[in-house]
């Protein structure tokens, strides 16, 4: 028996996946004289089987998927060592593949996971009665940790992949997503004001893809480590259960910051998209300025700005929501741009109330304030104090005509001791 086992060991040495099933059930097979011999993995929510190494008279053979009900292997499934020295096909008459193999004696054995679930079989099939099932049943006991082990790992390898592949893929349509809205921006001349946001959202983005890179790269100095211990055939289930509680945590990280970079790019993509189809819908303003500010916060950093959003949260009405997002991304930016010189302690309050069917926003921040001549002319159109910074001078004229024209509204400058103030109204019936 020693002999024996050495001789499949030495079969198997520095094998993996696909290599190792199939070598380690080619050499069982030779070893226990079995005219088919197969390693299967399980399917308990189809009751199926899934060969991924059988060798029939001595050669590798095509997989092939059978169902498990009516046969020995449904025993050996439910975490039974199976055999039969003879007449196994009288003993099963419904399974016919049995007939049709002309199989008299049947060995099975399961496969255990580090959890102590059945994640798979090994059989061998005789077409004479047996007599020597014992050696058989050793030899099968003796390698079906190590046939286990490499199953466990390798669903979680392909598992792994599964995953980032899936991420990739999701990744890759919000990047598309990204893009398609970016050339929504530049076909409107309304939203030249929010070209600069989609290097801001990329920014934005780049922190969460930061943290799923590291957590890929944890998972993959896991995945290293698991295979030199498979390689020295010094797994233990504590280094399984070690490498299944990294690897899950390590996911779970993964997953919430690539759906925060998704959450971001829809925020983004939504926003757009509205400045580019002005249509009437009816949306909560203040969740709606508030969703919108997410996608303004890399405009925010540059200054520090803290901005905060008060007033009535109930208020839902029938507006043009990419009218707001113009109107508040303008605002936002020329605050950021022309109104704050410092570094620190820089705020922006919109305020939002209802008086009978009017809705007023109140916006303010606390940067230089406005001069006089600029309060005669700021709706004007190219009136600019920054040209030569690059300043055109529409931002503050987009926003009167938004409010005036399409809102039916009115904006009035509010005299206030520090900062600059705007108050606009429009109706709830635009």
């Amino acid at each position: 028996m020693e002999s024996r086992i050495r001789t499949v060991i030495e079969a198997v040495s520095n094998t993996y996946g696909d290599d190792f099933f199939n070598s380690i059930t080619l050499a069982l097979h030779e070893l226990i004289n079995a005219d088919h011999t197969f390693i299967a993995v399980l399917d308990p929510k189809k009751s199926t089987s899934r060969t991924i190494a059988l060798v029939s008279k001595g050669e590798i053979a095509n997989n092939f998927e059978y169902t498990l009900k009516d046969t020995p292997c449904a025993d050996v499934a439910d975490n039974s060592v199976c055999y039969y020295r003879g007449g196994v096909c009288e003993l099963f008459p419904q399974d016919k593949l049995l007939k049709e193999m002309n199989i008299d004696a049947y060995i099975g054995s399961p496969l255990y996971d580090s959890k102590q679930r059945t994640i798979g079989i090994i059989v061998s099939l005789y077409e004479k009665s047996l007599e020597n099932e014992q050696d058989v049943l050793t030899l099968f006991k003796v390698f079906s940790g190590r046939i286990a082990a490499e199953l466990e790992r390798k669903n979680y390898e392909d598992e792994l992949e599964n995953t980032i592949l899936s991420r990739t893929l999701e990744l890759s349509q919000t990047v598309d997503k990204l893009k398609n809205a970016q050339k929504q921006l530049v076909e409107s001349d309304k939203m030249a004001a929010l070209g600069g946001l989609v290097a801001g959202i990329s920014h934005e983005v780049n922190t969460p893809l930061g943290i799923a890179i590291t957590t890929h790269s944890i998972i993959a100095e896991k995945h290293k480590k698991l295979l030199e211990k498979v390689s020295k055939k010094s797994l233990s289930i504590k280094n399984m259960n070690d490498y299944c509680e990294s690897v899950s945590r390590a996911l779970n990280m993964q997953e919430d910051n690539l759906f925060r970079a998704k959450r971001l790019i829809e925020n983004f993509k939504q926003t757009a998209v509205d400045q580019h189809h002005l249509e009437i819908d009816t949306i909560n303003i203040k969740n709606y300025y508030k969703k919108l500010i997410t996608t303004l916060n890399s405009i925010l950093r540059t200054k520090n700005v803290t901005l905060t959003i008060t007033g009535d949260d109930d208020i839902n009405i029938a507006t043009y929501p990419g009218i707001h997002a113009q109107i508040l991304t303008n605002l936002i930016t020329n605050s950021v741009r022309h109104g704050f010189n410092n570094k620190e302690n820089n705020r922006i309050v919109i305020d939002i109330s209802k008086k009978h069917d009017t809705v007023e926003i109140n916006y303010h921040d606390n940067g230089i304030g406005l001069s006089e001549e600029v309060k005669k002319h700021i709706f004007d159109p190219f009136f600019t104090t920054a040209r030569q910074d690059g300043g055109v001078g529409l931002g503050m004229s987009i926003i009167y005509n938004l409010i005036t024209q399409t809102l039916k509204g009115d904006i009035l400058i509010d005299n206030i001791d520090t900062g600059a103030g705007f108050t606009y109204h429009f109706t709830t019936s635009t």
